[in-house]
């Protein structure tokens, strides 16, 4: 799976499943990766965009999509800290 599938098969995750968060949905350009998976970096616009403080997400939730798979899970960031600290960083810019 290319990274611009994985970000098609985000952008219909969060059409059926709406993220709790205050401000509008933004899905950034950065995310990382590893042999598995990719990890976006998503949140609200006022904040990624604009860098305002109180749009920041303070949840534990960390997206996966696998690469085989395409496959979108929920987990969280604490118990995935270090597959997540051995990611890379990729671009992954709106198609």
């Amino acid at each position: 799976m290319t990274i611009q599938e994985a970000r098609r098969r985000l952008e219909q995750y969060f059409a059926e499943h709406p993220p709790a968060l205050s401000g509008q949905l933004y899905i950034g350009s950065e995310w990382w990766e590893d042999a598995d998976d990719y990890l976006p970096y998503w949140g609200a616009r006022e904040y990624i965009v604009d860098g305002r403080l109180e749009f920041n997400r303070m949840d534990n939730l960390a997206i996966f999509i696998d690469k085989r798979t395409g496959e979108v899970r929920r987990e969280y960031f604490t118990p995935n800290f270090d597959k997540i600290a051995g990611m890379t960083r990729v671009d992954a810019p709106d198609a």
